[in-house]
């Protein structure tokens, strides 16, 4: 079964073998994580919940948008945030089953990381309606990568069904929260 949680590693790895020596000045790393939140279990929360965490956090938090079933919070301790889609009857911090979940990671320079992973030979890359950058690493699709030009956050997508991911980034149904 595929791990429940989107790839937390997987876009540093991506980074790394993108850009071996390469990182963002000291400048922009303190910008990427002056907005931190606590980090918190997952836990289940209401829309508007989710709405007004959203509004604190200083910089944007994504999402798929309004969907039937409830919605699962998770802060880990580097203050990435994952807005996890409870499905049926799982439980909030249940892993037994996959579900759409949409990260935002606080990332300096995430859309120029992205645009030189995205040259790894075998990365299927395309574009948001909105100007972002998606990409999928070689040999997965059930997880997309989005960053935009100008902005300190990288956005994954995981979706248990193959493709998936990829066809919500490049829908433009992946959006922050408002």
């Amino acid at each position: 079964m595929p791990n429940a949680r989107p790839a937390v590693g997987v876009a540093i790895v991506l980074v790394a073998l993108a850009l071996p020596g390469c990182g963002g000045s000291e400048e922009s790393a303190s910008t990427a994580t002056s907005s931190r939140p606590a980090a918190q279990r997952p836990i289940a929360v209401s829309l508007d919940r989710l709405r007004s965490f959203a509004e604190t956090i200083g910089h944007p938090v994504y999402w798929a948008g309004p969907r039937s079933g409830g919605y699962e919070l998770t802060v880990d301790v580097n203050g990435n945030i994952f807005i996890r889609y409870l499905e049926g009857n799982v439980q909030p911090g249940s892993r037994r089953r996959t579900s759409l979940t949409v990260a935002t990671y606080l990332f300096a320079n995430a859309y120029r990381v992205l645009r030189a992973a995205s040259r790894v030979p075998g990365a299927t890359v395309d574009h948001t309606p909105d100007g972002g950058l998606a990409v999928i690493r070689p040999g997965s699709s059930l997880n997309a990568y989005i960053a935009y030009p100008e902005r300190d956050v990288q956005i994954e997508v995981y979706d248990p069904r193959a493709g998936r991911a990829l066809a919500l980034a490049t829908a433009g149904a992946i959006t922050p929260i408002r």
